[in-house]
């Protein structure tokens, strides 16, 4: 995404408008950007980078914290200048939103571990 002479790197990316291939696109076609917290790099997903999306002005911030070991997602919308939380859900409980698309999912998931195999209830 590109705003001014910055070009940002999000971790995901909802425009309102086909990329058509390119790799870089004005951040005034983002209507959601999100970060993934990585361990190296938490304060800039979690201050600054939201700081230059309000004053890019994009409409939704999506966060995605898998910290710990205990996910959490939290939905923040652009409201008076500044991003305010919509919905916010950890592992364990139901991520739901509605805007910009609907969307839902239990931070849980985000893992990638799998389920363990379920027991048929008759012996071996």
């Amino acid at each position: 995404m590109v705003s001014g002479d910055d070009l940002f790197i999000p971790d995901i990316v909802v425009l309102d408008v086909p990329a058509g291939g390119r790799t870089t696109m004005d951040i005034r076609h983002a209507v959601l950007l999100g970060e993934i917290v990585s361990p190296g790099n938490r304060r800039k997903d979690v201050i600054d980078r939201p700081r230059e999306y309000v004053a890019a002005r994009v409409p939704f911030f999506l966060r995605v914290d898998l910290r710990n070991r205990v996910p959490t997602i939290a939905l923040f919308e652009l409201t008076e200048g500044e991003y305010r939380p919509v919905a916010a859900a950890a592992a364990g409980t139901r991520f739901v939103m509605r805007q910009p698309f609907e969307f839902a999912v239990d931070p849980a998931d985000l893992l990638g571990e799998e389920a363990p195999p379920e027991d048929s209830g008759g012996e071996g």
